[in-house]
């Protein structure tokens, strides 16, 4: 593994570093900084400073999004660090500003499947990326999950889909599950049939049944698929998801701008 330098150690930093550890990285080659040090303490690694950060390979930041430019100001990078900043809306442009010339940057947006390992990680890099830097990244982040790369134009769209995704998803299971306890269900049967029933689904989606295919297999005429389908079209659950996909993606974009004062 590469010499890493871990900035933040919040949900997402100490997700991370639970799954690098587990996966045999060697504690020795990782430096941690986060304000609240009980955090990395935990874990039973080291706490660092932000200046003490030197001779790292690669330099994760997974603080809020304001908080980038602060973090990064304080570390004296080496020219070939490539910095691998996790923040919503912060733009490969804008951290150019924030660090040196030719500073090697990879964005990148993960979601909460780190912590299983089962993320979703969409990276873009800048033109100062060699592939002796692509392949640290990609050895950091293959214990956490899929990596995928894509154009920079895209990101606000993935964090609002596979970042804020297990949210929406999670309020729908929860639905389904009221809904078979409204049929008379206890709650603990009900959630059963709908972590066994999503599980199926998934199972013959990965087969390559498609998502309409499968609607219309367990849609028999006049029966209760169409019925309880019929219901959801006329109440727009459809649309009311693309329009959460649609205003999550713009909130991304509006968090590149924000501002506050407290470091997490």
């Amino acid at each position: 593994m590469s010499f890493m330098g871990l900035i933040g150690c919040g949900n997402l930093g100490s997700a991370m570093l639970e799954r690098w550890l587990e996966n045999g990285a060697d504690p020795k080659l990782i430096k941690v900084v986060d304000n609240h040090q009980e955090r990395i303490e935990q874990l039973k690694l080291k706490p660092y400073k932000l200046e003490e950060l030197t001779n790292v390979d690669v330099l994760v930041v997974a603080v809020k999004p304001w908080n980038v430019e602060e973090v990064l100001s304080k570390v004296p990078l080496d020219p070939e660090t490539i910095v691998v900043p996790m923040a919503a809306g912060v733009s490969l442009k804008k951290l150019a500003k924030m660090l040196p010339e030719k500073q090697p940057i990879c964005r990148v947006m993960p979601n909460i499947g780190v912590k299983l390992g089962q993320g979703v990680l969409a990276m873009a890099f800048n033109k100062y990326v060699q592939s002796s830097h692509k392949l640290s990244v990609k050895e950091i982040l293959e214990p956490l999950g899929k990596t995928i790369e894509l154009k920079e134009k895209d990101f606000n769209a993935v964090t609002a889909l596979a970042g804020s995704g297990p949210g929406f998803i999670s309020l729908i299971l929860e639905s389904l599950m009221m809904g078979g306890i409204a049929g008379g269900l206890s709650s603990d049967i009900s959630k059963e049939l709908v972590m066994q029933t999503v599980s199926a689904t998934m199972e013959l989606l990965k087969s390559g049944i498609g998502f309409d295919e499968l609607r219309f297999l367990v849609s028999s005429p006049a029966g209760t698929s169409v019925a309880g389908l019929e219901i959801l079209e006329k109440n727009g659950v459809r649309g009311s998801i693309i329009e959460s996909i649609k205003v999550a993606s713009e909130r991304a974009h509006q968090l590149g701008s924000a501002k506050e004062d407290d470091l997490d």
